[in-house]
């Protein structure tokens, strides 16, 4: 998995929205439930009720490719992401990028003016989150 489309909030009822929706969410959470159920750490509890959809499934060495599904799939979606963000209770969205750590001094990566609109204008956050490279 890789870019991936994340919406939250303390009472968003995540249920209530997805009945109607387009989007297929990769995990749904509820506020108040195991998080990470299956692993071995201790068990804390979910603070907020949230999804995950996915945007793009390329590599996260290659943010480009990352780029070019990501805006095709707000292009795609925007009635859905802009009902999305007006849901009641919705308190975070966010577009997160995986990118692999390079081995150099500085590492710069670069989002287009395109994507930065298309989000802004959806009022959708952007992350960047940096992986060791294997």
């Amino acid at each position: 998995m890789s870019c991936v489309l994340r919406a939250s909030g303390a009472n968003f009822d995540v249920d209530s929205f997805l009945k109607d929706s387009t989007l297929r969410p990769l995990i749904v959470y509820h506020r108040g439930s195991v998080r990470f159920p299956s692993s071995n750490r201790t068990q804390r509890l979910e603070e907020e009720s949230g999804m995950n959809v996915e945007v793009s499934a390329k590599e996260f060495s290659d943010l480009p490719g990352q780029i070019r599904n990501a805006i095709q799939f707000l292009l795609d979606n925007t009635y859905e992401l802009d009902r999305l963000v007006g849901f009641p209770e919705l308190q975070r969205i966010v577009l997160d990028f995986p990118v692999e750590n390079r081995d150099v001094p500085v590492q710069s990566d670069t989002f287009p003016a395109e994507l930065a609109l298309l989000l802004g204008n959806l009022r959708i956050g952007l992350v960047v989150s940096h992986y060791r490279a294997h």
